[in-house]
């Protein structure tokens, strides 16, 4: 009898549930992993509800219903034929969805090698800790786009696990002050134990006001890690003559803004989403070389992320989760699924 497995999906855009599966046998180039930890990415989760997803007019509902899912952390169970560099009960870290077992190729993903699908965990970190490293090297990538240097003053607009992590890497780099904006008290508690030096709860203070109060001016770095586009007018005027402002992930949308600080401060603006797993001549730092580096610096004691696990569940509690997620950022951060 085949092995069953479990996995989120979700029901008209609305609602999650648990459903059954049979477990495939990992093909050529191929792994099967067996799940420990799933790790929910709320900003891209999000949008696989309805009024929250990316529009889809191929589909009858008009939305693209893709089942939830980021990263997972396990072991490989099965090894398919021709694959080299892994071993059955190797530790690993993997893209899927949120399941009991995933396919994972060994090689890298589409045709520009973005990123590895599969690779080892070399360190002594837990399943939460690992799965970090996914939401972590969208941080370090965007602070390695900024150039940080020791002592710069940095702004971060938004303090979920992405922005809870640049400032961890700010505090890393040297940076000071490092000040860390968001609409919530718990979040913004959480971001001084991350390394924040200086935080504004934007919802009862300018938050341009406020930086400006605490850089003398205005900040050298900005970053950019909230959902809302419209934050990006905050952003640039929250930066100072020659500052930089840093976007982060994946964020969608217009936003409308003034531009005689961008031209008068002669601001510059930089996107940071994903560098190839490829290593070029002219960028070294690898999605793979940057997630061992984190994972290095959870293992040492460098960075610490245990404070932004909020939740681990079961997935039976997957609908309450979501449907916490959906209504706003209050009460949670790190959420994780266990499938022992």
């Amino acid at each position: 009898m085949a092995e069953t497995g479990r996995m989120l999906s979700v029901v008209d855009g609305e609602r999650v549930v648990v459903e059954t599966y049979e477990v495939p046998e990992p093909g050529p180039g191929e792994v099967l992993v067996r799940v420990n930890r799933t790790q929910v990415s709320a900003g891209s989760e999000k949008g696989r509800f309805r009024g929250a997803s990316r529009p889809d007019p191929r589909t009858p509902l008009g939305y693209y219903p893709e089942p939830p899912g980021y990263t997972a952390a396990g072991h490989v169970q099965a090894v398919g034929p021709g694959v080299e560099g892994f071993e059955i009960g190797d530790r690993v870290f993997a893209f899927g969805r949120h399941q009991s077992h995933l396919l994972a190729r060994v090689d890298r993903y589409g045709d520009a090698g973005l990123r590895k699908n599969v690779q080892r965990i070399e360190f002594d970190v837990t399943d939460e800790q690992a799965c970090f490293s996914r939401l972590g090297d969208v941080a370090l990538h965007s602070i390695r786009r900024a150039g940080l240097q020791p002592d710069e003053a940095v702004a971060v607009f938004g303090q979920g696990v992405v922005g809870q992590l640049i400032v961890a890497f700010a505090r890393i780099s040297g940076a000071y002050p490092i000040i860390a904006i968001d609409l919530d008290d718990g979040r913004l508690d959480l971001s001084k134990k991350s390394g924040a030096t200086h935080t504004v709860n934007a919802s009862k203070e300018n938050a341009v006001e406020a930086v400006e109060a605490i850089t003398g001016g205005g900040a050298e770095c900005v970053f950019h890690a909230n959902r809302e586009a419209q934050v990006l007018a905050d952003c640039v005027d929250a930066a100072g003559y020659g500052g930089k402002v840093v976007l982060v992930g994946a964020t969608r949308g217009p936003a409308r803004m003034y531009l005689g600080n961008l031209l008068r401060r002669e601001i510059s603006i930089r996107g940071s989403h994903m560098v190839s797993d490829v290593q070029q001549r002219y960028w070294k730092w690898t999605t793979s070389r940057d997630r061992n580096a984190i994972l290095r610096m959870i293992a040492q004691g460098d960075l610490s992320v245990d404070h932004l696990i909020s939740h681990v569940l079961r997935p039976e509690q997957g609908d309450e989760a979501y449907q916490r997620i959906v209504a706003g950022p209050q009460g949670w951060m790190g959420v994780f699924f266990t499938w022992d």
